[in-house]
C-alpha cells in the first residue's frame, strides 16, 4: 500500500509544488514505483497546462454570473489598503505609435475627475458607476512623444503588491491644454496645475528654473502651455486577485439604448482565470 499527498497553491500565476509525501510499504515493487511516478508526472503536467490556459482575454464559454462589486469599488479598496505604500500611485500606460508598435511608459495616477455638470458628456456617458467617478487624472508634456500616440487610446496596468492585485483599464486618452475651450475641464487642469509639488511644475517650465513655478509672492503661476491634463475614459477593465483562489472580474461599459444614447451603464461578471 502505499499514500501520496499533493498540495498545490497559485503564486503570482504560477503553480508551485508545496508539499508533497509518500508513505512506501517495503514490499512496493518496481511496478508501483512506475505508476506512482507516472501519478506525478499527470499531475505536474496538469498545472502546466493550466498556467498555459491562464489569459488576458475573456473566452465566450468562460462568463460565469455577474459579481456584486463592481470594478470602482475593488479599485477603492485596493487604493485604501496601499495609501501609505510610496509609489502605489505609479501605474504603467500603454499606447501604440503611427505604426502600430506599442509604447508603454510609467505615469502617476493623480485622482479622479469630479464636480462635473450632471449635463457634461463625461458625467452622463459613463463617468459614474456606483455613483463614484471614473475618469482617470494624469498629465503629461506636450512636447512628450506620448501626445501624438493617445488618439487611438489606451491601457492602464496598476499593480498593488500589498494585494496582489492587478487592474487593466482600457478606454480613450484626452489631453486638455490651455486652448480647449471646455471650462469644466480647463478648471480641472488648473487645479491639477496647483496640486503638483515644486519640482515637478519646474520640469514645466522653460527657461532658468523657476521658484517651484511660483511667482515672487510665493503664488502658483499659471500653466504653461506645455501643461497638459491627461484623462483616461474607462471602456473596459479586467481585474484580477492572485491572493488566495485566484479570482478575475471583467467589467465592461455598454452605450444606452436607442432613444437615450448618452446614458451609458457598465456591467461586470466573473469570468475563468
Amino acid at each position: 500500500m502505499f499514500c501520496l499527498v499533493a498540495s498545490t497553491r497559485p503564486s503570482f500565476g504560477l503553480f508551485t509544488n508545496r508539499k508533497i509525501a509518500t508513505v512506501v510499504s517495503p514490499k512496493l515493487s518496481v511496478i508501483h514505483l512506475s505508476v506512482l511516478k507516472r501519478s506525478i508526472e499527470i499531475n505536474s503536467s496538469n498545472n502546466i497546462n493550466h498556467q498555459r490556459r491562464m489569459s488576458s482575454e475573456v473566452m465566450a464559454n468562460e462568463s460565469f454570473e455577474e459579481t456584486e462589486k463592481s470594478w470602482r469599488l475593488l479599485l477603492e479598496t485596493s487604493m485604501n489598503k496601499s495609501r501609505k505604500i510610496r509609489g502605489s500611485n505609479y501605474v504603467q500606460i500603454a499606447t501604440a505609435n503611427k505604426d502600430g508598435e506599442p509604447r508603454c511608459r510609467t505615469v502617476v495616477f493623480r485622482g479622479f475627475l469630479n464636480n462635473l455638470p450632471k449635463n457634461h458628456t463625461m458625467a452622463s456617458n459613463g463617468g459614474y458607476c456606483d455613483d463614484k467617478p471614473c475618469v482617470m487624472k494624469m498629465c503629461t508634456d506636450l512636447r512628450s512623444k506620448k501626445v501624438e500616440e493617445v488618439a487611438k487610446g489606451g491601457e492602464m496596468v496598476w499593480w498593488f503588491p500589498e494585494t496582489s492585485e492587478q487592474y487593466r483599464i482600457r478606454g480613450s486618452l484626452l489631453l486638455v491644454g490651455g486652448r480647449n475651450d471646455d471650462i469644466s475641464l480647463q478648471i480641472a487642469r488648473k487645479e491639477l496645475w496647483g496640486n503638483l509639488n515644486d519640482p515637478a511644475r519646474e520640469s514645466f517650465l522653460g527657461g532658468p528654473i523657476m521658484n517651484g513655478g511660483r511667482d515672487d509672492e510665493g503664488k502658483v503661476v499659471p500653466p504653461p502651455e506645455n501643461f497638459l491634463l491627461m484623462l483616461l475614459d474607462p471602456m473596459y477593465v479586467d481585474y484580477l486577485c492572485l491572493k488566495g483562489a485566484q479570482y478575475r472580474q471583467i467589467d465592461q461599459r455598454h452605450h444606452g439604448d436607442d432613444d437615450n444614447k448618452s446614458q451609458s451603464y457598465w456591467s461586470f461578471r466573473e469570468v475563468d482565470p
